[in-house]
């Protein structure tokens, strides 16, 4: 599988330490392969999660493919947010050590389902959009804005992934990523600490597939 495009942009509208990329397309190919060929009789991985989606998968059988692209891009998160993560800090200040994908697993979203506030028990995180079977303006025509600015964009969380945070004077911030069918094989990478909610979509009865994983770090001897 091909290496490249592991070189992410941190999104410049946040500092929340939220890195962005693109998955290669046999990579992305590869992925979706991998998705299809699940059965009713997968693994399932809804114990391990706190959401209402009724189909979740474990993945961790294609964890050494997808492997050497996520630590790359583990890799590309840290260079680019030194210090961000005490804990990424100590481990690895004064050990040998290696980052490894812990878990994945395939979110496959029905109409209506959701993922409620959370956050990860790891060190890093990440999304890799792989199925949006809508577009962002026809789910705000469908549950428009009930009150506060209608026209504001960021305002409305129908449909949208969106991370939740204190800001530096401690406020709670919400920033919603407007998740549509334009993201698919978009990957983000975040602070596994750091709460998210994935809010319901409408327009649709095709699955919203996403697939998301941790990453640890492991002290060698």
């Amino acid at each position: 599988m091909s290496e490249k495009n592991t070189t992410a942009t941190l999104r410049s509208f946040t500092n929340i330490g939220v890195l962005e990329s693109t998955l290669p397309d046999d990579l992305f190919q590869f992925l979706k392969t991998s998705i299809d060929s699940l059965t009713e009789d997968s693994e399932t991985y809804n114990l391990r999660l706190s959401g209402h989606i009724r189909e979740e998968y474990s993945l961790d059988h294609i964890n050494d493919t997808m492997s050497s692209y996520i630590i790359a891009l583990a890799n590309a998160w840290h260079a680019a947010h030194p210090g961000y993560i005490d804990k990424f800090e100590e481990v690895t200040k004064n050990n040998n050590y290696e980052l490894q994908l812990d878990r994945l697993w395939v979110n496959k979203q029905k109409k209506y389902e959701f993922n409620p506030l959370h956050t990860h028990p790891s060190v890093l995180s990440f999304v890799i959009w792989v199925k949006i079977p809508y577009k962002l303006e026809d789910e705000m025509q469908y549950f428009p804005a009930m009150s506060g600015n209608a026209t504001d964009r960021g305002s409305v969380f129908t449909s949208q992934f969106c991370f939740v945070y204190l800001d530096s004077l401690g406020k709670i911030t919400k920033m919603p990523v407007p998740v549509d069918s334009n993201y698919e094989g978009t990957i983000m990478m975040f602070p596994s600490s750091l709460n998210h909610i994935v809010y319901p979509f409408y327009t649709s009865d095709e699955y919203r597939i996403s697939v998301s994983g941790n990453i640890k770090i492991n002290v060698l001897g």
